[in-house]
């Protein structure tokens, strides 16, 4: 049997090279193509795959598999088109689910948004709410299976190793977000810092689009705190480094969180977008004062909720769902 992987969009490619990655483990015989940003998410988890140019078309002429696994992109149509043909063929096709947002809008064709959705064979679930939501949306229940999000399994198999003696947070990294008052974030973590004694160095992660906000460079030059640009490759590396992971709500905090490291979600003035936060994953910080107790008061520690615990070996669980439809065809 050979299973086929697509994905374009970063979220969706990390979960589906996770599950690669896992498929590989048990011996299976998978080909992975990765088209545009999952080109780059699947050199960071070190999976083998086949780049794909812009024009995706020509793959499918003379490609042959006996199962199709794909990641969700809602601006490019790969992974619905590989859903379309594996349907001509009479391939059964997966898609995994890698957040609780925009269910619908994943298998709408760009273009064509009255035309009907292209759904899979089988919709992964993340936990019961992502399923409920999808209900919600339109999406057919009877192809929705609840079994976890890869990517985020692979994170729990990664966890920082714990200090034998617990020690005050002197390493904080904040990872800033475009366009979720980050300016005004960024002021009120550096008057909680300018007070904060035991803090050795401020790492700051700009985003993608923000290209190192020249008003948040300003701010930090006028603190007067230890801090640095992370410009590093690989997030995941620079995480594993620090005591403790601050943001807004960016993915960077549930990264952190799965991987051991205290995390707060910095929502003061901006909606609070962060399913983890409800989750006890990562820590909602409202204001100041909260923050300020955050800091203080929560201790690096290993991240053991109900949710982490659901969440382990979901990478095995799409793999074996992979090779037994695989099986039934």
């Amino acid at each position: 049997m050979k299973i086929l992987a697509f994905a374009h969009d970063p979220g969706g490619a990390n979960a589906v090279a996770a599950t690669v990655a896992r498929l590989q483990e048990i011996g299976a015989v998978v080909e992975a193509y990765a088209k545009g940003p999952a080109i780059r998410q699947f050199q960071r988890l070190g999976v083998a795959y086949q780049p794909v140019g812009e024009e995706h078309q020509p793959l499918f002429v003379e490609l042959d598999g006996d199962v199709l696994l794909t990641g969700t992109s809602q601006v490019d149509e790969f992974e619905r088109d590989a859903i379309l043909w594996a349907r001509k063929k009479g391939i059964p096709s997966i898609a995994v689910i890698d957040y609780w947002a925009n269910y619908l809008q994943r298998f709408q064709p760009v273009n064509h948004p009255d035309a009907k959705p292209i759904f899979p064979d089988t919709i992964t679930a993340i936990d019961e709410t992502c399923a409920a939501g999808m209900i919600a949306e339109g999406l057919p229940s009877d192809r929705i299976r609840v079994v976890g999000q890869p990517y985020f399994a692979w994170l729990v198999a990664r966890q920082k190793p714990q200090k034998t003696k617990l020690a005050t947070p002197q390493y904080v990294l904040f990872a800033s977000q475009y366009d979720a008052n980050e300016v005004e974030i960024l002021r009120i973590l550096i008057e909680v810092l300018a007070e904060y004694k035991p803090l050795k160095k401020l790492l700051i992660r700009f985003h993608p689009r923000q290209n190192k906000c020249p008003a948040s460079l300003s701010l930090l030059a006028e603190s007067g705190l230890p801090f640095a640009i992370d410009e590093s490759t690989d997030v995941l590396e620079t995480i594993q480094q620090q005591d403790i992971v601050l943001g807004i709500t960016s993915i960077i905090l549930i990264e952190a969180a799965l991987m051991g490291i205290a995390s707060g979600s910095l929502i003061i003035g901006v909606e609070d977008t962060l399913m983890t936060n409800k989750l006890g994953v990562t820590y909602p910080l409202t204001s100041p004062e909260k923050l300020q107790q955050f800091l203080y008061d929560q201790q690096p520690q290993l991240v053991v909720t109900d949710f982490c615990v659901q969440q382990r070996d979901a990478d095995l669980r799409i793999a074996q769902l992979v090779m037994q439809n695989g099986n039934l065809y």
